[in-house]
């Protein structure tokens, strides 16, 4: 005759488990630690040594988005995740959108950028190796309104990536070549429509990736009108649009709190 049999995990079972869970948020919190710094400190030399030097004055335009990719895209996920690693799903699906970004535009400029592939690795390390949490998933709808900018701007976006991977693959011998300025400035287009259509998707939990999607496609823009000339700079028209544009998805992105409650 058998009897089916109940084991209750033992005292030591379950410090074990929290001492292992405790353990994976430390290394957590000093990996993402470490993005976020690192992110802050070059995001912040970039700016600042690309103003003083001489040599960068041509590298203007390309400056400013590579100061942005790391200050408005990057440094902030990373630091929500190192304040808090438990609770660490939307900054890390935030990281892994821009570290989908970066290798879609590598592969399109066929060149491997070897200061945005470390960033990616780190953040596959990350979920490896995060505490694990039982978080209830939020039961929120797409934002439509967020939607129907993403599908407005993602002709122009994706065009205007596509060109500058291009660049990047046929002007080997050029200065924003090796500095790889035309396939940094591809992901940061293409970020920023990823990083919107996150939002858009799920407009609670990656309100981050919005507010991020439309401070850096506003930077774009104004950074295109008083840059006016240099590499990889649009048009006035273009530059006003992409301004509106974000200024317009930041709108929607601050609603949505409102948006929920009236629900």
């Amino acid at each position: 005759m058998s009897t089916n049999k109940i084991t209750l995990p033992t005292l030591g079972t379950v410090v074990d488990i929290e001492t292992r869970r405790r353990r994976k948020a430390a290394i957590t919190r000093w990996i993402a630690g470490i993005m976020a710094v690192s992110a802050a400190v070059f995001g912040l030399f970039t700016s600042v040594f690309g103003i003083v030097a001489e040599s960068q004055q041509i590298h203007a335009f390309h400056n400013v988005v590579v100061a942005s990719l790391l200050l408005v895209f990057s440094a902030p996920p990373a630091f929500v995740i190192a304040r808090d690693p438990v609770r660490s799903g939307a900054g890390l699906i935030t990281l892994t959108v821009l570290s989908g970004a970066a290798l879609l535009t590598m592969a399109a400029a066929l060149t491997i950028d070897p200061f945005t592939l470390p960033f990616v690795v780190l953040t596959g390390v990350l979920w490896i190796v995060r505490p694990a949490k039982g978080q209830p998933k939020e039961d929120e709808r797409p934002s439509f309104g967020q939607l129907a900018l993403v599908a407005v701007g993602a002709i122009p976006l994706i065009g205007y990536a596509m060109g500058q991977a291009e660049l990047q693959r046929i002007l080997t011998g050029d200065e924003h070549s090796q500095f790889f300025h035309w396939v940094e400035t591809a992901f940061y287009v293409t970020a920023i429509l990823l990083l919107a259509s996150a939002s858009a998707l799920r407009p609670r939990t990656q309100r981050l990736a919005g507010l991020s999607a439309g401070a850096g496609l506003i930077i774009f823009g104004l950074a295109a009108l008083i840059l006016g000339g240099y590499a990889s700079a649009v048009s006035a028209p273009w530059a006003w649009l992409a301004i509106v544009g974000g200024s317009a998805f930041i709108g929607l992105v601050t609603k949505e709190p409102n948006r929920h409650r009236a629900r």
